[in-house]
């Protein structure tokens, strides 16, 4: 046996179920979805360079007296002494939220003007890593650093910015 529905009532009923299963889907969608976690940041400092090649022997007759090195020369952190300048510098060093935002990366080689205690008087941009934002956060961990002992009165030091 049918039941005999009025079709006011069915027309009802059929839009109260329909509600019910269209209603929760748009619900869910209005909800703020979580944002996601940015990535973890890791800075990386990359090894020394090798040594440049030594310039080749002239074999020409005439002798010539080698260049003596200059003491002001700006020298290349390397071995322990970079290990502790870097682990010093990354106690200071931040990565810029907006270059993250950006993913930007790259290497600031930094020039460092010690004092004969070894304390940091200038600290400079010797080679930029191509983003100003990340050329100044080298910067401004450097100046933070206070001394870095045993190391030449002019020092450079690799500053690495990668994500991961």
């Amino acid at each position: 046996m049918l039941l005999r529905i009025p079709l006011p009532l069915a027309l009802l009923l059929s839009l109260c179920l329909h509600g019910a299963l269209i209603l929760p889907g748009l619900w869910l969608r209005s909800q703020p979805q979580p944002r996601a976690k940015p990535p973890l940041l890791d800075v990386y400092f990359l090894p020394p360079l090798a040594p440049e090649p030594t310039p080749l022997i002239s074999t020409q007759s005439h002798s010539v007296e080698p260049a003596q090195p200059s003491s002001l020369a700006p020298t290349r952190t390397r071995g322990q002494q970079l290990q502790r300048a870097q682990s010093a510098l990354s106690k200071h060093l931040l990565y810029p939220p907006q270059a993250v935002e950006q993913e930007l990366e790259g290497e600031v080689l930094l020039l460092l003007s010690l004092d004969a205690e070894g304390r940091i008087t200038d600290a400079k941009v010797s080679k930029s890593s191509g983003h100003a934002i990340l050329d100044r956060a080298a910067l401004a961990a450097a100046r933070q650093l206070g001394a870095l002992p045993g190391n030449p009165p002019q020092t450079l030091l690799p500053v690495t910015f990668r994500l991961d």
